[in-house]
């Protein structure tokens, strides 16, 4: 499960809310998951964490347009 937005600081606000929330030390841990950029340079995902949620789009899945570069 993934969300996605338009607003890349909207899914780094999610990623701190993950960290803060599992307590990640900064050290080894230091992000709950990388942001994807779409290839459209306007999308963006994040992995959901199972634990937080937000008001952001969910998807199942992310499309094979999200990685052009493996088709």
């Amino acid at each position: 499960m993934y969300y996605t937005s338009t607003t890349r600081s909207e899914l780094e606000a999610y990623n701190t809310l993950v960290v803060n929330g599992e307590g990640y030390d900064g050290v080894y841990t230091t992000d709950w998951a990388t942001i994807i950029e779409h290839p459209n340079g306007s999308d963006y995902a994040i992995l959901k964490h199972d634990s937080y949620t937000a008001e952001l789009t969910e998807e199942e899945t992310l499309g094979a347009e999200w990685y052009p570069a493996e088709l």
